[in-house]
């Protein structure tokens, strides 16, 4: 049975360029380039974010986030507001997330997932966030799907958008506690 390693025994950081990212390697080669050729000048430019996740001083996984939004019509009608009166809601999009292929399976999705809950909070009490947004590879939805993430109501393609209500969620969890 594998072990989970424990939130907090990860760190997350913030990429900067005295990162050595030679050695990380996912099952999917195009987040791998993502992360080593454009992540740190898409955050110079101020177009996304992107946080590092170690354990024991090895780069375990990393996620990019960015702003987005959807359109209300992609929610489902129970996950929409009704004195809402626009066309799309505000979102924060998780716009890349990957685990080295040495920790899969070790937890450490599910923990980037819960420190992206938090960012998404604490950016709510700043700005408008009331969703959280991926377009996930089919072969990840599962995974998003586990943590209650839905399907937007918009035909799929090479990826599969995906969303979490924000409110909804929190709501859940104070019933649950």
């Amino acid at each position: 049975m594998i072990t989970p390693i424990p939130f907090d025994e990860l760190q997350f950081v913030l990429l900067n360029a005295d990162h050595d990212l030679s050695r990380f390697h996912s099952s999917e080669p195009e987040l791998d380039e993502f992360l080593k050729e454009d992540a740190l000048i898409n955050q110079n430019n101020l177009i996304s974010v992107t946080r590092l996740v170690f354990w024991k001083g090895n780069l375990v996984g990393y996620f990019t986030l960015v702003n987005d939004s959807i359109e209300v019509r992609a929610v489902e009608e129970c996950d929409r507001e009704e004195s809402y009166h626009f066309r799309k809601y505000p979102a924060l999009k998780i716009a890349r997330l990957a685990t080295h292929n040495s920790c899969e399976r070790f937890g450490v999705g599910r923990s980037m997932l819960r420190k992206i809950f938090s960012i998404s909070i604490t950016l709510s009490h700043y700005v408008g966030c009331r969703i959280v947004t991926v377009d996930s590879k089919h072969s990840a939805v599962d995974f998003y799907k586990k943590f209650a993430f839905k399907q937007a109501i918009r035909m799929p393609g090479e990826t599969v958008p995906l969303y979490l209500d924000l409110k909804n969620a929190l709501q859940r969890i104070s019933r649950e506690s």
